[in-house]
């Protein structure tokens, strides 16, 4: 069971992330876009000053928790750098993961607010 789970949250984080770089992007999603995005700031920032890190992530913390359930030790303090030294096959800075994150998380929050303002004045008389 802690494997199924193990592989759904790896395929739901993967999921979300990639929703949150690319759903800006139609028309039709930004909505979700915004929310999502709302959603994983309130997590890095609010809930991140809370628990004392920035940057501080529900799903991960889930998805270690389940990893660690099933033996695994050593993991990062993120899923982007756990990802990154998977495909590499090599040990990624964290420092570089971090500044990459935050870096595209700002175009996103950029672009969804843009896509937003140009929407709304679409549909306005």
């Amino acid at each position: 069971m802690l494997a199924v789970l193990d592989w759904f949250l790896t395929v739901l984080h993967v999921a979300i992330v990639l929703a949150v770089v690319f759903l800006w992007i139609p028309r039709s999603t930004w909505r979700w876009h915004g929310w999502l995005v709302a959603v994983v700031a309130f997590s890095w920032l609010a809930i991140g000053l809370f628990k004392g890190a920035i940057g501080y992530c529900v799903l991960t913390d889930l998805h270690w928790r389940v990893k660690r359930a099933r033996g695994a030790t050593h993991l990062p303090g993120s899923f982007l750098k756990y990802v990154a030294d998977s495909v590499t096959g090599r040990d990624v800075s964290p420092a570089l993961i971090d500044v990459v994150a935050a870096m595209v998380f700002a175009f996103v929050c950029v672009a969804a607010i843009v896509r937003a303002r140009q929407t709304r004045r679409r549909s306005s008389p």
